[in-house]
């Protein structure tokens, strides 16, 4: 799958670790305090595009929510490295990712409606509307519903839980956003989720394992071997990579990009004129939406029903994963219970960091914003920019 590098600064060790531009072996520790600029932006996420448009670098005395929120970071790192069993190294990555989603969630605070939605008559509004919803109001810069974290059984554990509540971290209620007012804890409680979803990167393996142990019993009854199977699905993701490399527009990109993204999040196996099954997630509607994409871009490459589960097989293969650092965004983002683990929900994910388009930052690309952002951080301390 020669298309399909991974081609994050981020390399996988326990977390991650940054290598030195200059080429060298000797690797070099991220230093939080040499992180001196804010990517801020006041753009909401549907009318955000490169990122020279969106954010702007702000120093970091100009950004008193980002100032708090980083000082939290810093302030409590030995004692939460304590807490949640992490190296120094662990620690200030996980930080990275924390600062990249206050940066993609809030834009650092300076997001549009992010103050008046928390402040007067538009806070009540907020507030009564959650009374009827079923999850919480989301907190603080970085956007967790932390109400539910601390108030349901799922995903945190009782000690991470404690963890929180040992930081003087509270939940009033489910229609408040409990951390509008203290960023240094919202970073604090950032940490302890993200070391959290980190914990399930394991388990986030073994569910790819168990897909394509599943799929190779299913080739192998139908005499396929397991090579030509996994050199079928490598050619198939090279040709849509190479179609998606060709494209030169943006939006047909990011079009490109969400159909495929559909196709495997489809109702297996779901027909044109199938009842109860809409549109969005028919299996035949984005296949041919998708060969219709294609063949606008001067391709004669088609997609096939069948060619689903070679792309399925090689995508679970080993050493296909996401990284550790995308596996948090995507977790942060579409959470890591059974929903959020489902496989075509993590596998339209990693198409989505395989069709990445960095300097854009629409949402559909949560997790390779969230990733060049955690990177942009890194750098001011590694100086790689």
């Amino acid at each position: 799958m020669d298309s399909i590098k991974n081609n994050s600064i981020f390399i996988n060790k326990n977390y991650t670790d940054f290598k030195s531009s200059s080429g060298e072996d000797d690797e070099q520790d991220i230093k939080l305090e040499d992180i001196s600029i804010m990517y801020t932006t006041e753009k909401k996420e549907e009318d955000r595009s490169t990122f020279d448009a969106t954010f702007k670098e702000v120093p970091l005395d100009q950004t008193p929510e980002g100032k708090k929120f980083l000082n939290g970071l810093i302030s409590n790192k030995n004692s939460l490295m304590k807490d949640l069993n992490l190296e120094s190294e662990e620690y200030d990555n996980l930080a990275c990712i924390a600062l990249a989603l206050a940066s993609q969630e809030t834009g650092m605070g300076e997001e549009k409606g992010y103050d008046s939605e928390n402040k007067g008559i538009l806070s009540l509004f907020r507030k009564f509307a959650k009374l009827f919803d079923d999850s919480s109001a989301s907190s603080g810069l970085t956007q967790m519903k932390i109400y539910d974290f601390l108030n349901s059984d799922k995903p945190l554990t009782d000690q991470e839980k404690a963890i929180i509540k040992k930081y003087g971290i509270t939940a009033k209620g489910k229609s408040t956003n409990n951390l509008y007012k203290n960023p240094d804890k919202s970073a604090v409680a950032t940490m302890v989720i993200l070391s959290s979803i980190s914990n399930n990167y394991d388990n986030y393996k073994n569910t790819l394992s168990s897909e394509h142990e599943k799929l190779e019993k299913e080739f192998k009854k139908n005499g396929i071997t397991p090579a030509d199977a996994l050199k079928k699905g490598d050619n198939i993701l090279d040709n849509i990579v190479k179609i998606y490399d060709n494209i030169d527009d943006s939006k047909t990109q990011s079009k490109f990009r969400e159909t495929l993204k559909q196709f495997f999040l489809s109702q297996n196996n779901s027909r044109i004129g199938d009842k109860g099954v809409d549109k969005d997630y028919n299996e035949e509607i984005q296949l041919n939406k998708l060969n219709d994409l294609i063949s606008k871009n001067n391709s004669d490459f088609k997609l096939n029903f069948e060619d689903l589960n070679y792309m399925r097989y090689a995508l679970t293969a080993e050493n296909q994963e996401m990284t550790q650092q995308e596996y948090c965004a995507y977790g942060w983002n579409k959470g890591t219970g059974t929903t959020g683990m489902q496989i075509d929900r993590l596998l339209a994910d990693k198409v989505g960091t395989i069709l990445a388009t960095p300097e854009n930052f629409d949402y559909d690309q949560f997790t390779v914003n969230v990733n060049t952002l955690a990177t942009k951080y890194a750098n001011q301390s590694l100086q790689l920019d």
